[in-house]
């Protein structure tokens, strides 16, 4: 709906919590890290939302592992914040990735994957 100044702090506020009580390595982490992104991106503010999502890819290739369906997620909304600035060979690559981790964990014709060949078509 568009709150992102009432959006901001709860995110902020769950990230704080989850790196003191899980520790700054978790997936959850990852998680938080991600929405906190997808939130700047949203308001454009895609230097600010790089690192996170970099951080929680970082984060999900050493704790889950690198075919889980999280870390292909943030693959994907890192390469959106890609194709958003037009930076498209930097965006393919991720795209790529995603819709394969996708793909080896539901199958060809999963839904994620759509969303994946959609996105990677949009470049």
């Amino acid at each position: 709906q568009g709150k992102y100044d009432e959006a901001m702090p709860l995110y902020e506020r769950a990230l704080r919590i989850r790196e003191e009580k899980l520790g700054p390595n978790h997936p959850d982490v990852a998680q938080s890290l991600n929405n906190l992104a997808l939130l700047l991106k949203n308001q454009g503010k895609y230097d600010e939302a790089k690192p996170l999502f970099e951080r929680a890819i970082e984060i999900g290739e050493k704790t889950l592992g690198p075919n889980h369906p999280d870390l292909a997620t943030w693959l994907n909304n890192l390469a959106g914040l890609l194709k958003d600035q037009g930076k498209y060979d930097e965006a393919k690559p991720l795209y790529e990735r995603a819709i394969e981790i996708w793909e080896k964990v539901h199958g060809p014709n999963h839904p994620h994957v759509a969303t994946g060949l959609n996105n990677l078509a949009g470049l």
